[in-house]
């Protein structure tokens, strides 16, 4: 195991086989999760996680062997109020005594509230993601908290979508101390507007959380969509299901443009490339095409006027 400052690292990798076991039930799971361990189909037990500790939140993401967590009547004593919500790649069987099973779909969330008693099974687990919440961190935003059912959420939603792009966004990427706070209070804002909340509620989170997330959605789906040429508001509408006058005017609050905004960053990817010796050998029209810039007059005009020298002169710099 591994730890530093707010984030704290385990793999089963680093335990020795015959330590294994005992190890990952006692320390991960009893004394961090506050739960009970169990492979299934009387496997080993295998898990690396990471997990990262926020503000009235904690993230983590990782990836596990088939087995079963459970919320026993022994471990409620600790009067531990969470609530956690999870994916899972295979889905979860999620048992209630007395309420029966839930099965939730392949990649879809399960709320787990750990002031209950539950077992949950996961047969598949190449990714998982979580995110555990204080109670107080919720009941402002969420009425009747503890009686969601485990499956309140609909993975179809664009609220649900989102709060699984964000926590995995937040869970990979590391929070500085400054900005933990922040993510914290829009993870809480997504999980309330996935479940549904009241009309006030709502605008407060509309307001802040969401908007944020939709942000973060709508810039990694031009990142990893520059190289087409057609890239567009309608383009990044159609793939997030979002209205691209939405998506106009969320820019636009942030004083500018969706087309500048994806001129700016291809550019910036070109000027990164052209200063690297790793892309020395590369045409200079090469590159720019695949950013997505495959009209040369434009694209000589939109660089020199960022960089106030042409590509060729940037790439000179490096030889120097």
């Amino acid at each position: 195991m591994a730890s530093q400052d707010n984030v704290i690292v385990l793999s089963t990798d680093e335990i020795a086989d015959r330590e294994r076991e005992a190890a990952v039930r006692e320390f991960y799971g009893r004394i961090c999760m506050r739960l009970d361990l169990a492979p299934l189909d009387r496997g080993a037990l295998h898990l690396s996680a990471s997990t990262l500790l926020l503000p009235g939140v904690s993230v983590a993401e990782g990836k596990v062997s088939p087995m079963a967590w459970e919320r026993t009547a022994a471990l409620r004593q600790d009067a531990n109020d969470d609530l956690v919500v999870s994916w899972i790649a295979g889905g979860w069987g999620f048992d209630t005594p007395g309420q029966g099973t839930v099965e939730t779909p392949a990649g879809a969330p399960c709320i787990m509230p750990m002031e209950e008693r539950w077992r949950a099974r996961a047969p598949g687990g190449d990714w998982t993601i979580c995110a555990r919440f204080d109670r107080s961190t919720l009941e402002p935003l969420v009425r009747h908290v503890g009686d969601l059912r485990p499956d309140a959420i609909n993975p179809g939603t664009p609220e649900a979508r989102l709060l699984l792009a964000y926590v995995t966004a937040v869970a990979r990427g590391g929070m500085s101390a400054k900005l933990a706070p922040l993510a914290a209070q829009h993870i809480a804002d997504l999980f309330a507007a996935a479940v549904g909340t009241s009309r006030e509620v709502g605008e407060v989170i509309a307001g802040r959380g969401v908007r944020a997330a939709r942000i973060e959605a709508i810039k990694r789906y031009i990142e990893e969509n520059l190289h087409r040429a057609r890239l567009s508001a309608e383009m990044a509408g159609r793939g997030l299901g979002l209205s691209p006058r939405y998506i106009r005017r969320l820019f636009a609050e942030e004083g500018q443009g969706f087309s500048d905004y994806v001129m700016q960053r291809r550019l910036e990817r070109i000027h990164r490339q052209l200063a690297s010796p790793l892309f020395a050998a590369r045409p200079i029209a090469d590159l720019a095409f695949e950013a997505g810039l495959v009209e040369p007059s434009t694209f000589y005009r939109q660089f020199r006027s960022r960089y106030r020298m042409t590509p060729s002169e940037v790439r000179a710099g490096l030889a120097q």
